[in-house]
């Protein structure tokens, strides 16, 4: 098989494509063969060595894949060679390659769904989509009416938030971009208001007269998640999905208390751990409302995997709305 290896930490230089052995199940699994592997956020934390004690160098990055049943393992059920798949690989890298290793039960037969779903859409959204559908249904609980704002409404994971509150009742969606450009495309997918975050705090509160949003979600963190607070009504939520500015802030318990908020984290991979079952039939669920058309995605550009440093490039930029995929075969 053929993969892009990553030997040491570094820019996008450092992403390798190279000749593997060909990969044989384990008890409880299955390979496949890849079409598509998306490009996100955490490949370049990975890249630049953030994870380097729990993923150790030379690594393969990757966290979605989309692709065809190639072996099944022992104790594997309910699948068939050659049948069309989208995956997690959240327990572990590796979707950089033409071959990957996966797990039942973070798998989704894109064949068993009510719809199609094209293959680059399946590792464009599996991660995001997943995560927003979740964040939305299990962590906010979201009710009927609800005023919600999203930051980074553009992003991979924005471009879902939006439609999926929607889906669940919400009545006025907020969103956040970091330029302007980037708000015709958000305009599209479910927002009712886009904002750009330099000066997000005091349109929101014009937009809501004052009274506050219900929820916010925030993969951006840093001084916008700070500064968001103040925009949460009594009982209001604050989610953490992320800190792509890599900044870190605590708040004072007593600030909380006293304002009446709540503050919930949720991170994909690490619930993975704990209930993959349940993250699974997240990840059929959403991808159900992908196949039938209630929601899209949004696919910035697809890079054959020899330009996976460019495509990692314009990751880095902040240039790219929606999602970035790399074609494997």
């Amino acid at each position: 098989m053929r993969s892009i290896v990553i030997e040491q930490a570094g820019g996008a230089e450092v992403l390798q494509v190279k000749e593997m052995p060909d990969l044989t199940p384990r008890y409880g699994e299955m390979i496949i063969d890849v079409a598509y592997a998306g490009v996100g956020l955490v490949d370049i934390l990975a890249r630049n060595g953030a994870f380097a004690e729990l993923f150790p160098f030379p690594i393969i990055p990757g966290l979605e894949v989309s692709g065809y049943v190639r072996s099944i393992g022992d104790g594997v059920h309910g699948y068939r060679v050659g049948q069309p798949v989208a995956a997690m690989k959240l327990l572990e890298l590796g979707g950089y390659a033409t071959q990957a290793r996966v797990t039942p039960e973070l798998t989704v037969p894109l064949d068993e769904l009510d719809g199609q779903v094209e293959m680059s859409d399946a590792a464009a959204s599996i991660v995001n989509l997943t995560t927003a559908y979740m964040a939305v249904k299990y962590v906010n609980r979201m009710r009927e009416g609800d005023t919600i704002l999203v930051h980074a409404a553009a992003g991979g994971l924005g471009s879902f938030l939006g439609q999926i509150a929607k889906r669940f009742g919400a009545s006025k969606v907020l969103g956040t971009v970091g330029s302007s450009d980037k708000i015709k495309l958000a305009a599209s997918l479910g927002y009712d208001e886009l904002l750009l975050r330099s000066d997000f705090v005091a349109i929101t509160k014009q937009l809501v007269h004052g009274r506050g949003v219900d929820a916010i979600f925030d993969p951006v963190g840093g001084e916008t998640r700070a500064r968001s607070m103040e925009l949460l009504k009594p009982l209001g939520q604050m989610i953490a999905l992320g800190n792509a500015s890599g900044g870190e802030l605590m708040h004072a318990t007593n600030e909380i208390w006293l304002g009446n908020q709540n503050i919930a984290g949720f991170n994909l991979g690490a619930y993975a751990v704990y209930d993959p079952q349940l993250v699974g039939q997240a990840a059929r669920d959403a991808m159900q409302l992908l196949a039938n058309g209630k929601i899209r995605s949004e696919v910035y550009g697809v890079y054959p995997m020899e330009r996976a440093s460019e495509a990692h490039r314009l990751l880095e930029s902040r240039q790219a709305t929606g999602k970035l995929v790399l074609q494997m075969a």
